[in-house]
């Protein structure tokens, strides 16, 4: 995104571009916290769970708030591997696969872990901090 280019349906001022830039960089967690993996999580849920909370261990994604959540994510994970996996799968078993990653993929855009979820958490950082009165001058 630049100043004058065209992106997402408009050009962007100069003001835009740095409340973009500024949000983005608010994405990273000065401190990062401890999320503690529910206990109910299954196995391959806990390998999904390590994994994912490594990765976005340096956004500023979760909080002790979303435990739930992400471990819901990461048990529907799990379980549209597990129904991948299966060598004879029957029309029952794609469909259940077919639920597991509407599921999957609903989880992980509220939790911001695609790109578009945290492209509009940046948008949001930003909107929330543009300085009304500075509009008038742009």
């Amino acid at each position: 995104m630049g100043v004058g280019k065209k992106g997402g349906g408009k050009h962007w001022t100069k003001a835009e571009v740095n409340a973009r830039a500024e949000a983005a960089s608010q994405l990273k967690r000065p401190e990062p916290i401890k999320l503690v993996k529910p206990n109910w999580l299954g196995a391959d849920a806990q390998i999904i769970w390590d994994k994912t909370v490594s990765n976005a261990a340096n956004l500023k994604l979760f909080d002790i708030l979303d435990t739930d959540m992400l471990a819901t994510y990461c048990d529907a994970v799990a379980q549209y591997q597990h129904q991948a996996k299966k060598k004879r799968r029957t029309a029952a078993d794609v469909q259940m696969q077919q639920s597991w990653a509407r599921i999957m993929a609903q989880y992980a855009d509220k939790l911001g872990l695609t790109p578009s979820a945290r492209a509009r958490l940046v948008k949001k950082i930003a909107d929330d901090d543009k300085d009304s009165f500075g509009e008038m001058f742009d």
